[in-house]
C-alpha cells in the first residue's frame, strides 16, 4: 500500500514568546520538507516576536481572531495550505525527527495526532518538574490505549479540512485554558480519531514558582467546570482530560482524601487522637493512586522529583474548591 503524502502546515501562536521562540523555530525547521510550510501567528507581541520570527525564515502573519490562543490557531489555520496542519506552542520544542514519527501516526490512521511531553524538564524548581513530568506519566502510563478523547495544544496535528468544518477551535474560550478540550469533544463526537503518539517527547520551555503553578492549576480547574456546565447534548461527551474517566480516578480519589488528612492532621495537632487514623487513611489512599507517580518522579528527577512529590498535596486540595467556585460562578451567570 502506497503512503500517504501529506503537507504539513505549522501553526506556532506566539504572544510576547521572544524568549523562546528561536528554540522552538530551530527545531521546527529541521524537520519540515518539500511544501511544508511554518507561520508563527503574532497575537499582538510587544517584545520583537515577530521580527525574531521572521528573521528564522517563518511566515510571520498578525492575529485576526480575538486576543488568546484560540483566536491565534484559528488564524494561522485559515492561513495554512496544507491537508494536516500541526499546532505548536512558542515554548514546546520538537525532538529531532519530529516529522517521521508524526507522520507515522498519521499513517496508522487518525484524524489527528497528539504528543506527549518529555522526560526531561527544564531548570531546577520543583515546581516545573512536578507540572511538566506529571503530563509526561499521565500521557505514556495512565493512559492506555491507541487513541484519546481529548488534546493538548502544545504538539497536536489535526486534518486541515476537518478542522475548518468544526469551526476550529472557539475564541470566547479565555487564554488558553479549555479551547482544546472543546475541539476534541466536538472531533471525538463527529466520529473523529485522535491518536496519541507516545514516541513524540516534545519539551516544554515554561517555567512556574510554586505560585504560579498553584494560580494556573486553579485558573484551569475552574474553567474546566465552566466547560462542563455551559456544554449541550449536541456536542457529545465532554472532554476535560486526554484521560479518559477510568483512568482519572486517581486523581478523582485523591481530590476527595486529601480533606481526611488535611483535617486529621489538624485533629491530631490538637490532641485528638482518631485524627491520627483519619489523616493515615487519607494518605493511604492518595498514594493508592499516586505511589506509581512518586517513584517515578523520585527516580527521574532525583531530589528535584522528591520535593515535587509534596506537591500533589496542595494540588489535589484545588480540585473540590474550585469545583464548587465554579458552580457559584456558574449559577451566578458566568459562561466563560
Amino acid at each position: 500500500m502506497e503512503k500517504e503524502t501529506v503537507r504539513i502546515s505549522v501553526v506556532v501562536p506566539a504572544h510576547n514568546g521572544g524568549d523562546t521562540i528561536e528554540r522552538v523555530l530551530t527545531a521546527l525547521k529541521r524537520g519540515l520538507e518539500g511544501e511544508d510550510e511554518l507561520i508563527v501567528v503574532d497575537d499582538r507581541s510587544t517584545d520583537g516576536t515577530a521580527v525574531l520570527a521572521a528573521g528564522l525564515g517563518a511566515r510571520v502573519i498578525p492575529s485576526a481572531g480575538k486576543p488568546g490562543a484560540a483566536g491565534a490557531r484559528n488564524t494561522g489555520a485559515a492561513a495554512a495550505a496544507g491537508g494536516w496542519v500541526l499546532f505548536v506552542d512558542s515554548d514546546a520544542v520538537a525532538p529531532h525527527g519530529w516529522r517521521e514519527r508524526l507522520m507515522e501516526a498519521i499513517q496508522k490512521g487518525a484524524d489527528g495526532v497528539q504528543a506527549v511531553y518529555d522526560r526531561e524538564t527544564v531548570g531546577d524548581d520543583a515546581a516545573t518538574f512536578y507540572k511538566n513530568f506529571y503530563y509526561h506519566y499521565t500521557f505514556t502510563r495512565r493512559i492506555k490505549g491507541e487513541y484519546i478523547t481529548g488534546c493538548g495544544t502544545f504538539f497536536f496535528a489535526v486534518r486541515r479540512e476537518l478542522f475548518t468544518e468544526l469551526g476550529g477551535f472557539d475564541e470566547n474560550i479565555p487564554g488558553a485554558t479549555v479551547e482544546d478540550a472543546d475541539f476534541a469533544a466536538r472531533l471525538v463526537s463527529g466520529g473523529g480519531r485522535i491518536r496519541i503518539a507516545r514516541d513524540l517527547e516534545v519539551l516544554h520551555l515554561r517555567r512556574y514558582t510554586f505560585g504560579q503553578l498553584m494560580r494556573y492549576e486553579w485558573i484551569m480547574m475552574v474553567s474546566k467546570v465552566l466547560y462542563l456546565f455551559r456544554r449541550d447534548g449536541n456536542h457529545g461527551s465532554p472532554s476535560v482530560s486526554m484521560a479518559r474517566p477510568l483512568e482519572m480516578v486517581p486523581v478523582l480519589l485523591g481530590a476527595v482524601a486529601v480533606w481526611p488528612l488535611l483535617a486529621g492532621l489538624v485533629l491530631a495537632a490538637a490532641g485528638f487522637v482518631p485524627g491520627a487514623g483519619a489523616a493515615l487513611m487519607g494518605l493511604m489512599l492518595i498514594a493508592a493512586g499516586h505511589l506509581g507517580f512518586w517513584k517515578a518522579a523520585v527516580a527521574n528527577g532525583g531530589w528535584r522529583g522528591f520535593s515535587a512529590v509534596w506537591i500533589t498535596f496542595p494540588d489535589l486540595a484545588l480540585v473540590i474548591p474550585a469545583l464548587l467556585f465554579g458552580l457559584v460562578s456558574h449559577l451566578a451567570g458566568r459562561k466563560y
